[in-house]
């Protein structure tokens, strides 16, 4: 059975991988967990026992990108699909529980933002598919080149 679920300390081993490309646009799951922000809360997605993918959600009101940052949203960070499990609809499947899960969290919010790398054009399609748009605008401070600003009303 899929669920996605909010983890606590002390988090549990994880065994979400990425794929060697990917690793250009996503740190690994042990990194992105030991670099969290204080008021970043984690996300694990299971299918029958199995990790198949991890996500965090962070208070958007001190966000590093201009165009994301406000009182009323959360960021979506990290949003990761184990390699074993790609194209098998778990992005779809996380992302069609992802406004309830964020409401849950931050009753207050309104919208979910994000940022991903322009080159990224698998991500883009997914997060476009599963209701976040393009606002037209473009992130230039990131690591890997431009990234492209999407938001999800919730």
């Amino acid at each position: 059975m899929f669920f996605v679920q909010r983890i606590h300390p002390p988090f549990p081993a994880i065994d979400v991988r990425i794929l060697p490309e990917q690793m250009r646009f996503i740190a690994p799951v042990g990194k992105t967990i030991a670099t969290m922000q204080p008021n970043e809360i984690p996300f694990l997605m299971r299918d029958n026992d199995v990790d198949v993918g991890f996500f965090t959600l962070r208070p958007s009101d001190s966000d590093n990108i201009d165009q994301l940052r406000g009182d009323d949203r959360v960021t979506l960070l990290s949003f990761m699909i184990d390699a074993r499990q790609q194209g098998k609809g778990y992005a779809s499947r996380s992302l069609a529980q992802l406004p309830k899960l964020a409401k849950d969290v931050f009753p207050y919010i309104c919208s979910i933002g994000l940022s991903v790398n322009c080159r990224n054009t698998q991500a883009y399609r997914i997060y476009e598919k599963n209701g976040f748009r393009d606002i037209g605008e473009l992130y230039h401070g990131g690591s890997a080149g431009p990234q492209h600003i999407m938001v999800m009303e919730v």
